[in-house]
């Protein structure tokens, strides 16, 4: 199908053709719009030189055969409508997986809100009594008044604040508030 032969009088002759064009369009609409046109004119020339015709043929029968074959293909559309049933598919699976695991984690967390008051309550006051202890014993040094009616502001040390002194031996886990987070984790498989 490719000639040289045909092919340099059809790039000779639009190039012909843009340049005439681009002479008027400078006459015209000034220099601007005929240089562009100019530029535009030379291309089929330049393409014929170089040799790029060959190729840009080669590829034009290429995409042209690819589409014919994909446009009139019933496989390609089946193919395609596939496509979109994956597409669909994928992001309906992916929220309903986000919404179960969220009411699973709020049951989740409704269930250890319940434990943990069960535990608390139930080991004697250890963990509850323990902290309204604290509370009281941190309200009562800071929340005290002078004689002039103002609080007094005397910063305690760390271990005291937090109800613990050097001498005293720890009955609870520091870590103790994190058993349920753990089981958690555990039944996740992540920890």
């Amino acid at each position: 199908m490719y000639d040289d032969a045909t092919w340099f009088p059809v790039c000779a002759g639009l190039s012909a053709l843009g340049v005439v064009a681009a002479f008027f369009a400078f006459r015209r609409r000034g220099a601007a719009a005929g240089i562009r046109l100019f530029g535009w004119a030379v291309l089929p020339m330049a393409i014929y030189l170089t040799g790029m015709v060959r190729l840009l043929w080669t590829v034009g029968a290429a995409l042209v055969k690819w589409v014919s074959g994909f446009v009139f293909s019933p496989y390609v559309w089946t193919g395609l409508a596939l496509f979109g049933v994956a597409a669909i598919c994928l992001p309906v699976a992916a929220a309903m997986r986000r919404r179960q695991a969220s009411r699973a984690g709020e049951v989740e967390t409704g269930r250890t809100a319940a434990g943990t008051r069960a535990a608390g309550s139930g080991t004697g006051g250890s963990r509850a009594g323990g902290s309204k202890a604290i509370d009281a014993g941190a309200g009562g040094a800071a929340g005290g008044r002078t004689n002039t009616g103002k609080a007094s502001v005397t910063p305690k040390p760390v271990e005291q604040s937090r109800g613990r002194s050097k001498g005293k031996d720890d009955d609870e886990d520091p870590l103790a508030g994190f058993e349920d987070i753990d089981e958690i984790l555990k039944r996740r498989g992540i920890s």
